[in-house]
């Protein structure tokens, strides 16, 4: 069987497509990663990279190899971890929306406790690379993003359900007297949105699209929570998940201003390494997140029938 460090050498040259990159997460010379592949291809008798002139991509012989390569290595992790008397499943990494965060962490993580009290959680908002990368990498073991479900090599897509997105101002603000808002009425209102890093953001480009510049001017920030600061101190206008204000909203200290015709909607995806088989925490932590927004699901349709 090859060693494993050559093993983790080969996945991560497949999750970065690049010999360099590769070295970079890995922390060692490109030249000694080009030599443990050139090893573990020794060894198997296969050539395991098409290699390009900026890029590399697997072979059969390497696709083949990808899911073994990984199961091997999480058995070696695993190994060790119950070797040296630690929990065999006992991190839950975790990469979520700021927003999804708010509404459904605390009760998820507060079931998840009930079940798995030894299991350590990291929460992100952020990923310097793309979720995919985190993913494929490793960094990440489930990613909760509300916008659009994407498709990427070695990522399992599943959807949990869908979110209203809402035109929210403070009263007596920017299209407050509006029943309804569109696309034309935003294009002439101060807007304060958050930056392409809320996953949600290219449902609006596509909303705004023909009506004028839209987007330009008004103010951009890295975080949901500021752009909520910045409406309700009466900045502009912004477009967020109707969970996310209907507190203020109840308060009176934010309109919320539905959108014209049919509703928008985000969706809620979780995102997980396709070949890696989740650990009981965070096999626990999916199942838990699907019951949070399927319960949320049955909750408004009980709703609408009344």
């Amino acid at each position: 069987m090859p060693e494993t460090l050559l093993l983790r050498t080969f996945l991560a040259v497949a999750a970065e497509c690049s010999f360099r990159k590769a070295a970079q997460a890995l922390h060692v010379a490109p030249s000694t990663v080009t030599s443990r592949v050139m090893a573990l291809e020794d060894e198997l008798g296969a050539r395991l990279f098409d290699r390009r002139s900026r890029s590399v991509a697997l072979t059969e012989a390497g696709q083949r190899l990808f899911w073994h390569a990984s199961r091997l290595t999480e058995l070696a992790a695993a190994t060790r971890r119950v070797v040296l008397g630690g929990d065999e499943a006992c991190e839950v990494r975790l990469r979520v929306s700021e927003t999804l965060g708010a509404l459904c962490l605390p009760p998820v993580l507060g079931r998840l406790r009930e079940v798995h009290p030894a299991a350590r959680v990291q929460v992100t908002t952020a990923s310097r690379e793309g979720v995919a990368a985190d993913l494929r990498r490793g960094n990440v073991d489930v990613a909760l993003v509300l916008g659009e479900p994407f498709a990427a090599p070695g990522v399992t897509v599943e959807t949990l359900g869908r979110e209203e997105l809402v035109v929210c101002t403070v009263p007596g603000g920017p299209l407050s007297g509006l029943g309804e808002a569109g696309p034309d009425d935003l294009a002439d209102a101060p807007l304060v949105l958050t930056r392409r890093v809320w996953s949600a953001r290219p449902l609006m480009e596509r909303a705004l699209a023909g009506c004028g510049e839209g987007m330009a001017g008004g103010v951009e920030c890295s975080s949901a929570a500021i752009v909520r600061r910045c409406v309700l101190a009466g900045l502009g206008v912004s477009v967020l998940p109707r969970f996310f204000v209907a507190e203020d909203a109840r308060r009176g200290r934010i309109t919320i201003v539905p959108w014209r015709g049919e509703a928008l909607f985000a969706t809620v995806f979780a995102a997980r390494d396709r070949v890696r088989t989740p650990p009981a925490p965070v096999a626990a932590f999916l199942r838990l997140t699907r019951e949070f927004f399927a319960a949320r699901d049955a909750m408004r349709l009980t709703e609408n029938r009344h």
